[in-house]
Order: C-alpha cells, then structure tokens, then sequence
C-alpha cells in the first residue's frame, strides 16, 4: 500500500505543476490583454486609492498589477516605486478569492523575514483584496498597508472588496472603449477605402457614360432604366480616313496608341465646345452638343467644335509620328434635330444611347468624306444656325441610303469676318 501511494503521488505531482503553469499563463494573457501595464497614471484609478486608504485609515494604499516577474504599480498613494519584486505580498493575495489579511506581519512566518517588513519601510499591516477579471483571472490586487499592525472591521473589508470589483470594471470598461475605438477608427478606414472604390468606380464610370445621365440615375427613386428623352442637339461623327490600311502593317501596340492618341486630343476639343462623346466605335467618335449636356447655340458649339478638331489633327499627327509615317486625316459630318437618349440594355449591361433618325442622317453625312479627306460637312439644318458665322462651299443635293428625298450639304471653309469661332476667315463659295 505504501508503494501504491509513493506512486500514485509521483504520478499526480507533475501534473499539478502542469496544471498552474497553464493557469498563470492564462492569467498573464488576460492581464496583456487589458494593456494596462506602464501605462500612463489615469486619474479615475487614483480616487479609487485615496478612498481606500481613507476608509482602511492606512499610510499606504496600491493599486499591484501581477507581472511575469514583477509587480507593477498602476496607482500609488504614500509609496515611491512604481515596481517591486514578484515576491511581494500581493503575489499570496492572489491564490484566494477573498482578501489576504495580515494583521502583524512581524508575527506572520511568511513575511516575518521580507525585505519590506525588517527594512524601510518596516512595512506590519496588509490587506489585499484581488482583481478578479470577468474571465475568472487574478489580475492584481488593490491592498493597503501601514507601518503599524492593525485589523480591518468587517465594513472595511467590505469597501475594499467593493472598491477592488470597481477598478476591475474600470479596467474592463476602458479595454471596451479602446476596442470598439480601434473598431471604430477600423470602420472608418474601411468606410473611406470603400468611398474612394466608389469614387473609382464612379468616375471611371463617367468615362463612359455622361455625368449628367450618372447623376440622373443616383437620384431615381427606382433602378428601372425610365430615362428614354426626346431632346433637340446636334451631332457629331469624326472618323479617320482610311484607317484600316493606315495600319495594316502596324503592330497591334502601335494601332491602338494611334487610336488613344487621336481619341485624347478629340475628346478634348469636345468637352472645350461643351459637348459630349457618346460613344467610340472603331476609328469613329459620335458626340452630341445640346441640353443638358451644353449650352444653347448647340449648332455654333458643333461647327466651331469640328474646325478646332481639323486644326488639331496636325497636333494628332506630330503625336503619331513614332507609330506611323503616314499622314493622318479624317472626315467630319455634323446634324441637328430631335433625337432619343436613354439608357438601353438588360441586368447584365448597360449604355448610353442616342438615336433617332436625325443621328443617322448625321453619319450619313460624315461617310460622304470618305473621297474628300479633311472636310467638315453640315446639313442644311446646321447651315441654317451658323451661316452668318462660317463660309461655306455648297454642294449639290445628294441622295443618301434611308433618305426619300436628296440632302443639302454644305463643306465649311472657314469662318467668316467678324464671327468668334476657330480657324480662317473665308466667305461663303458656291460649287
């Protein structure tokens, strides 16, 4: 029996060791996790301190948060350091769950021999109660001492136990704070991030459709596609000139650097006259100049818009130089009249669209330049509008495909005497 019990007591021995190593790593984890050691003093801590050493009539009152090695000191009344060794009183306190009294400490073995109590400050009274966490863990403790022996009532007792559960609140309800700060402060990291997705997203959305038409729809009560309008504008077709054979021999790279080239300098003599490209097929650019995309004199906008384009394209083509050694030209159709803009397409996918008759004629008339490159062609609608503005060289009525009866067209020349527009001043030409 005896060597049963030698071996059943070896057996249990380590495992008991075991057991509070777990519990003490556990119990510095949640003491980490507070992040509260050396942190600054806090002044809701310090009252809890004064009131303790004024209720428990002691010299010294302390706030003692257990270290790995240590006893650091989060409030301090009557007491210079901020640490001490981890043998200290408190490191017994915290092995039960109610408060460690020791009256005398000259008459107590344990600490009858410390340091602290055969030295300055010949420390003869402790009363600890122990931080208990929510989780269950010994943080610390709050304790007060004193130079002379003494005995709690049982009311002091009491207020020390209650003012101990106050600074665990304390302690936890600033980790809450500091959590749900760094929460907020991670939302809102987040919430910018996907602001400025949104942004992207918004405007390269722009890109390709019209902002007037984006706004419009973010302030629809539905997501429904109810925008189709009927509005009075002027179209705008400019297509290169034999652009197919301009790159048969050209790297893919170069085809597209032509295409982006000419796409940039356009566009941007467009939105400078206030109008709108609708769309880039091919080689070709389809705009629009009218409400609410431009101002009023849509026709003026248009006409001045495309000698500005003819004026660039020498810009076009110094750009192109290291693409292609062939000259760049390009054909320009204008139109004006009611046309249908809206959104068209399915769940799937979506586009700005304008069509109607009118915008059909208007390509019509840009395809007539295909024998004469780097002409600006006009209807008789267009020349109505801008005739006391720009010359013009009259060509005789051609029939178009959809058309029942021959169209008037006009090939701006330049810009008349005294009209505020683009390029040179030329009087109106007959054929």
């Amino acid at each position: 029996m005896a060597g049963h019990k030698i071996a059943t007591e070896y057996m249990e021995s380590p495992l008991s060791v075991f057991e509070e190593l777990r519990k003490e790593k556990e119990r510095l984890t949640s003491l980490y996790n507070h992040k509260i050691l050396d942190t600054e003093p806090d002044p809701d801590y310090d009252r809890i301190v004064k009131v303790a050493a004024h209720v428990c009539d002691a010299s010294v009152a302390l706030i003692s948060l257990i270290d790995r090695d240590r006893l650091w000191f989060k409030s301090r009344l009557g007491w210079d350091q901020e640490e001490a060794p981890r043998d200290f009183f408190c490191s017994h306190a915290i092995k039960g769950d109610h408060i460690l009294e020791i009256p005398d400490t000259r008459l107590d073995e344990r600490f009858r021999d410390h340091k602290l109590v055969t030295e300055k400050p010949y420390i003869r009274f402790y009363a600890g109660a122990p931080l208990i966490s929510s989780d269950g863990n010994k943080l610390g403790t709050l304790c007060v001492l004193d130079i002379l022996p003494k005995k709690l009532t049982a009311a002091q007792k009491e207020s020390l136990d209650t003012l101990a559960r106050q600074i665990v609140l304390q302690m936890e309800l600033k980790l809450q704070k500091e959590q749900l700060k760094q929460l907020n402060t991670g939302l809102l990291n987040d919430l910018q991030k996907r602001i400025e997705q949104k942004d992207k997203i918004l405007k390269l959305f722009s890109r390709f459709v019209p902002p007037e038409v984006i706004s419009q729809h973010l302030h629809a009560n539905s997501p429904g596609f109810n925008d189709a309008e009927l509005k009075y504008c002027s179209i705008l077709f400019c297509d290169i000139r034999g652009y197919t054979s301009l790159v048969e021999n050209t790297h893919p790279r170069n085809a597209v650097a032509i295409l982006n080239t000419f796409y940039t300098v356009m566009s941007d003599v467009i939105k400078t006259f206030s109008g709108v490209v609708v769309q880039y097929v091919g080689d070709e650019i389809f705009a629009i100049f009218g409400k609410p995309f431009s101002f009023p004199q849509f026709e003026r906008n248009a006409v001045f818009c495309a000698m500005e384009m003819m004026r660039q394209l020498e810009n076009v083509n110094k750009l192109c130089r290291e693409y292609t050694d062939r000259q760049i030209s390009i054909g320009i159709g204008i139109n004006a009249g009611e046309v249908i803009t809206g959104t068209l397409g399915s769940d799937e996918k979506i586009e700005f669209s304008v069509t109607g008759d009118n915008v059909n004629t208007a390509k019509r008339i840009e395809s007539l330049t295909k024998e004469h490159p780097n002409t600006i062609l006009i209807s008789e609608t267009v020349y109505e509008k801008v005739k006391d503005l720009v010359g013009v060289k009259v060509w005789d009525p051609i029939n178009v495909k959809g058309k029942s009866q021959p169209l008037q067209i006009y090939e701006v020349t330049g810009k008349r005497n005294g009209s505020k527009g683009t390029g040179p001043e030329v009087a109106e030409q007959h054929a």
